[in-house]
């Protein structure tokens, strides 16, 4: 008798046990249904979700077959991995976000005076003062309210169509599909999820063409709609025993321009013209339209050596009038690198054919 009351007890707290852990699962795969909203609607509030204040937990996996290049290994880790990001956000210009990494941790701040980076492995603390008007992509561009804006400044041309709407967070997210306009891009479609009453973005996954499944997924984990603490956005102060600097060129595009500083870039490659021209950087510019931009950067020797050297390792040789060109094909990310009477790394959304082109115009050119 005792034994079955016992068996009976601990029946009661497993199911307990069993209920409560199942909350959360049952709550993310509930089906969603968000206020019925209209595509340009939600177009409209995803636009205008800039200053919608959150805090959460985001993550974001790419499935790019992309080696490390030099001097780029972060960038490339961000589209071949997963990154775990925390992130505050109080306004355009205060806001932090974090990146988690094993028993590393790293930290950027954006504050009225400037922008702050905390490595916590280095116990360095860097103020980046100035405009940045040409810089790397980082782990900051990859949450779901960033990287969202930052592709529908780019799809003014492109068809915007309704999807499914979707829990995310525990939140029931509307969603919509942003079809490229133009055969140049890689892209076969982008689909994104926003809260539909604020318009901030928490979900988006891109598929490539001839994709069966989206090869770039950004979406949060965990996610509190208003102000966060303003001791949480505000950076770290020097203090002694941990190490600090102040530069305004913090960004390899930046050492870049200064090296290739007598580089005259053309005002069109491969049929794509010149996006628009960037302030104080001659080194670097930006080329076609919508989601098949690309970047052009011209690289020192010793940069631009090894990075050739990898990409021909990984990538397939392109033929061009004088010189030597390679390229990477990831299916989405295409990656560039052209040795003629200098190095240029071209990488963007495009198709390869059209990194072919520009090959062959860039290794044709006079500098």
């Amino acid at each position: 008798m005792v034994g079955a009351q016992a068996r009976r007890r601990w029946g009661v707290v497993l199911a307990v046990v069993v209920v409560l852990c199942a909350i959360p699962v049952a709550i993310n795969v509930w089906p969603a249904r968000a206020a019925d909203i209209s595509v340009p609607a939600l177009r409209a509030r995803i636009t205008a979700s800039g200053g919608q204040a959150y805090s959460g937990y985001a993550q974001s996996t790419g499935l790019l077959p992309l080696p490390p290049l030099p001097n780029l290994e972060r960038v490339t880790a961000l589209v071949s991995g997963t990154t775990e990001i925390r992130a505050w956000y109080a306004g355009p210009d205060r806001w932090r976000v974090d990146v988690i990494a094993g028993g590393s941790e790293r930290d950027t701040y954006q504050a009225p005076d400037g922008q702050y980076v905390w490595d916590y492995e280095d116990n360095q603390l860097s103020r980046i003062v100035g405009a940045q008007p040409l810089r790397l992509p980082r782990a900051a561009d990859l949450t779901p309210p960033e990287l969202v804006r930052r592709i529908f400044a780019s799809a003014a041309g492109d068809r915007f169509e309704p999807v499914a709407d979707k829990r995310v967070a525990g939140r029931a997210a509307a969603g919509l599909r942003i079809i490229p306009a133009t055969a140049d891009t890689t892209v076969d479609h982008v689909d994104v999820w926003a809260d539909p009453v604020s318009g901030l973005p928490v979900q988006a996954e891109v598929t490539a063409k001839g994709g069966v499944r989206p090869v770039f997924v950004t979406r949060f984990l965990e996610l509190h709609l208003g102000a966060p603490d303003a001791s949480v956005v505000a950076p770290p102060q020097p203090r002694p025993g941990i190490g600090y600097t102040e530069t305004t060129a913090p960004d390899v595009l930046s050492l870049l321009n200064r090296r290739a500083r007598f580089v005259s870039l053309p005002d069109e490659l491969g049929g794509s013209a010149r996006a628009a021209s960037v302030p104080g950087v001659t080194a670097a510019a930006v080329y076609g339209t919508g989601l098949a931009r690309f970047v052009v950067a011209a690289l020192p020797g010793r940069i631009g050596s090894p990075a050739y050297d990898k990409v021909e390792t990984f990538g397939q040789s392109v033929t061009v009038p004088r010189g030597t060109a390679a390229l990477i094909a990831t299916g989405l990310l295409t990656v560039l690198v052209v040795r003629a009477d200098r190095t240029y790394l071209v990488t963007g959304l495009v198709a390869p054919a059209l990194l072919e082109r520009v090959a062959v115009d860039l290794a044709g050119a006079v500098t």
